[in-house]
């Protein structure tokens, strides 16, 4: 039997086939504890007999809520950006709420005050911001006037935030590198007004000071292969000492690669070479790249459980939950011959 389209059906012909109200239809659909189970089942199998598929608009009549969820981010061309977006809208979907999406051209306080008020105008129930940069501004903003998340800020902002440790991935990788025997270890860095370039540079510089060792000058790049590559190259120029890379992000752990190769030398037995973020081509570089590991579905769905539990209660305390970011091991890192 084909069922009738979702458009055509009302609440009024699910209470008609089931025998009830169309009360108690609603205290249905909003999962009310009020209601026989009996009762729920046979609402349960006339809404699924009828295709029928409640307005979003008429649940938040009676809950009070829109089931939306804004999110403004910037830099979602980047893989680790776009993911974490990605797994926003999976666990907003597994909790019954739908996402409004603003992409910000760039990170500036006037376009995020501007995405934040639009989105208040379809009455989204709380807002997620992806903040690659500093967001001590952002929260003066918002205030309290809607409940909100923060996705890689620094703890020190005066709001909830949920992040992987930066500094400490980059603490990871580059005590790996000195383990391994390098002294003379490259860091080619992302761009230096991103908070999670910042503190990776800040976790090599860290390992590096713990170890006695001299870092070398700082040759940032765009998160891009090319960008990689050009930093590599004019290090290998500049006739800095190293035998070992350690690159910001995969992306740009790739260009470094084929600089390294076009100046005559070997991986990993003449430079190794370490990326962050695992993306999924990272296995099948050649060699096989050693990187930082972040879980950006756990801090996708991570971030929509707090922002949620604040749109509950709003009074909750503000909580940082912090992950910890862990290293794979392959075929780019070698001990130093």
């Amino acid at each position: 039997m084909v069922k009738p389209a979702a458009q055509s059906v009302t609440i009024h012909d699910v209470a008609k086939r089931s025998g009830v109200s169309y009360q108690t239809v609603s205290r249905v659909i909003n999962n009310h504890v009020s209601v026989a189970a009996t009762t729920r089942e046979r609402v349960l199998k006339a809404i699924e007999d009828l295709n029928y598929r409640p307005s979003i608009l008429a649940k938040s009549l009676v809950t009070k809520r829109s089931q939306l969820i804004g999110v403004v981010a910037y830099g979602t061309e980047q893989y680790g950006p776009a993911q974490v977006v990605q797994n926003v809208e999976r666990s907003a979907r597994t909790h019954g709420y739908e996402i409004l999406l603003s992409t910000l051209s760039q990170f500036r306080e006037r376009e995020i005050q501007a995405a934040v008020e639009r989105l208040q105008q379809f009455g989204v129930d709380g807002l997620v911001l992806l903040t690659p940069y500093d967001a001590h501004d952002i929260v003066k903003r918002i205030g309290t006037r809607l409940p909100f998340i923060l996705i890689d800020a620094t703890t020190d902002v005066d709001g909830p935030t949920v992040s992987i440790d930066q500094m400490e991935g980059g603490v990871l990788a580059t005590d790996h590198l000195i383990q391994l025997g390098h002294t003379g270890i490259l860091h080619v860095s992302g761009p230096d007004e991103w908070s999670d370039a910042d503190l990776r540079y800040q976790g090599y510089l860290h390992s590096m000071a713990r170890a006695g060792l001299t870092p070398l000058p700082r040759y940032a790049g765009d998160w891009s292969p090319a960008s990689g590559y050009a930093a590599t190259r004019q290090a290998l120029t500049d006739g800095q000492p190293f035998t070992a890379v350690l690159a910001a992000n995969d992306q740009m752990a790739l260009g470094a690669m084929r600089a390294v190769r076009e100046a005559g030398k070997r991986i990993p037995q003449d430079v190794s070479v370490l990326g962050f973020d695992d993306i999924p081509e990272a296995a099948y570089f050649d060699p096989p790249l050693t990187t930082v590991v972040q879980d950006f579905g756990l801090l996708g769905r991570k971030s929509l459980e707090e922002l949620l539990r604040l749109v509950k209660e709003p009074q909750e305390r503000v909580r940082h939950v912090v992950f910890q970011p862990q290293l794979v091991v392959r075929g780019t890192t070698a001990r130093r011959s």
